[in-house]
């Protein structure tokens, strides 16, 4: 299916809206926001997990793969939003979590019960060295990557995430089956593709060695279980066996996947993946474990910023790979609280943002709220409802020896719970989201920033993303022309040329929060500018402006 003409964009349905009053967003909450979505210009809507799940990690634990959550609603619900989407011209892609189940799914339930159970070759169980683990390896959430077999007292099972998320042994041919199984019931149900989560982690090392085990302590081995070339076997096999009977996209979550590997994932002809996402934007101010790994100070620069962009641009066109472009989702702080000025320009900076995403190659993900200019909210400990963030908190005191209120503030300022807030639809209580305390604090600011406010303002928010929107489908030089950088060592200001043989476009972006002068000569007709009185060769605090050349 061609999705490089598509606007897509996601839902963190737990905070979407509620529509039956318990404080918890739903799939008829959703069913009642259509019209804002279709109004927007969105083509296809990616939901996050909505399967049953013991919501350890919220959705992405599941424990059974074909049925809802009584929390979203039921099956009904779910086909009555597939035929509401698809009569305004609207799909749906699904959040495929195939790296791992839950420790409560049916099959892992079962290896619990019997240690001669078949399904535990389709998980990782190994003996342990002595008392400890079988290896060396940190999970992505701090903490051992090792979680003991209740059956077997020196054996041990997988958990790369949490303790809860038991990592799949695609090595076994019954779990790759499962997986084209699982895809297949949704296919059949009318979904039009699928996000596939953590989609690089799924080949492993085989006999699953230690990483630098000369070094004390857990290690993080990135390189062991990440980008594997069974990986790609595994994918082939996938894709290869389902595309004979649909016509589905595939967006791949590339967990710190590189240029090189985003090649091969992506590959116009390689017979894997419609795209990828990649996470170096996200991650240029964070130490090699992550964005909890602190010890750059979590410094970003604009010129480093700058040299990410062009990177990827630069790269996924001339070896032709597709990637899907993002500023914001559900596991990132908001992105004009970081890397923009979320108070004096704050709607500058959403739109720079905006333009930037929607301008750029590739195809673009908008996350919930983002089209208003939503922030980040301030969480105390006892607000925190993400275990990332709880066990985080303890894993900087133990691991990095950090003082209680150093660990709080890293976490306050990175916990992906700044994206998980309420959306903030008007200023009544609870922000229109429901009429019921939700299950997570609602922005204190909700009353200055929603979308009914929005919409009245003469600098909406939201009218820019629908006109960005609107040109990036009538002009196929913003989806598949060229990208040409300009201004590359400018300090200040991202600049770049789309073009194709039917029309070219320059975009410039002020990226900091002062004046921008730049010599350059931008003939042509101003389209958009987030300022309404655009001066020549100047950009003012977050400034963006989109010229059509020809």
């Amino acid at each position: 299916m061609d999705c490089k003409n598509k606007v897509i964009y996601q839902i963190w349905p737990r905070s979407f809206q509620d529509s039956n009053h318990d404080g918890i967003g739903d799939l008829r909450g959703i069913l009642q926001r259509l019209d804002h979505l279709q109004d927007l210009g969105i083509d296809l809507i990616w939901l996050s997990p909505v399967y049953c799940s013991p919501n350890t990690d919220y959705g992405y634990d599941i424990s059974d793969y074909y049925s809802i959550h009584p929390d979203f609603g039921t099956m009904d619900d779910f086909d009555a939003l597939l035929a509401e989407c698809k009569k305004r011209g609207m799909r749906i892609i699904m959040d495929l979590v195939a790296n791992h189940t839950s420790d409560q799914h049916p099959w892992f339930q079962a290896c619990l019960n019997d240690v001669n159970c078949p399904y535990r070759d389709c998980y990782y169980f190994r003996e342990g060295i002595g008392s400890k683990e079988p290896n060396n390896w940190i999970s992505m959430f701090g903490g051992s990557a090792w979680t003991k077999d209740p059956l077997k007292p020196q054996s041990w099972y997988l958990t790369t995430f949490t303790p809860h998320q038991c990592d799949l042994n695609w090595e076994n041919p019954r779990v790759r089956e499962e997986v084209a199984n699982v895809m297949r019931f949704w296919l059949e149900k009318g979904v039009s593709g699928f996000r596939m989560d953590v989609i690089n982690t799924i080949a492993k090392q085989p006999g699953l060695p230690s990483w630098h085990p000369e070094k004390k302590g857990y290690q993080f081995a990135k390189d062991l279980m990440t980008n594997l070339p069974k990986s790609h076997e595994y994918i082939q096999e996938l894709i290869g066996k389902l595309s004979q009977d649909f016509d589905f996209i595939t967006i791949g979550e590339g967990m710190m996947a590189d240029n090189d590997a985003c090649a091969l994932y992506a590959g116009e002809d390689r017979g894997e993946l419609n795209m990828m996402i990649m996470f170096d934007l996200h991650l240029q101010d964070c130490g090699p474990l992550g964005k909890y790994d602190f010890r750059k100070l979590y410094h970003w620069t604009i010129p480093g910023f700058k040299s990410i962009i062009f990177r990827w641009q630069s790269d996924s066109q001339k070896r032709n790979y597709w990637v899907a472009n993002y500023m914001n989702n559900h596991d990132q702080p908001r992105s004009i609280s970081r890397f923009g000025n979320d108070s004096r320009y704050r709607v500058e900076s959403a739109k720079a943002f905006a333009l930037m995403n929607l301008t750029l190659r590739g195809t673009p993900l908008i996350y919930q709220g983002e089209e208003i200019g939503m922030t980040n909210c301030r969480l105390e400990k006892d607000e925190w409802r993400d275990y990332e963030a709880i066990n985080i908190y303890s894993t900087l005191q133990t691991m990095m020896h950090l003082p209680k209120f150093i660990a709080k503030k890293v976490v306050q300022r990175m916990t992906r719970d700044h994206a998980r807030t309420p959306v903030q639809w008007d200023e009544s209580d609870y922000a229109g989201f429901s009429d019921h305390q939700p299950w997570i604090k609602v922005n204190p600011n909700y009353k200055q920033i929603n979308l009914k406010k929005d919409l009245v303002l003469e600098t909406s928010i939201n009218r820019w993303y629908k006109q960005v929107i609107a040109l990036r489908k009538a002009y196929t030089a913003l989806n598949t022309g060229i990208m040409k950088p300009v201004l590359k060592n400018h300090k200040q200001i991202l600049g770049y040329v789309r073009k194709d043989d039917k029309a070219e476009f320059l975009i410039l972006i002020n990226l900091s929060s002062s004046l921008a002068r730049f010599d350059l000569k931008t003939e042509g007709s101003i389209l958009m500018d987030s300022y309404p009185d655009p001066q020549p060769q100047l950009l003012r605090p977050y400034e963006s402006r989109l010229i059509q050349i020809r």
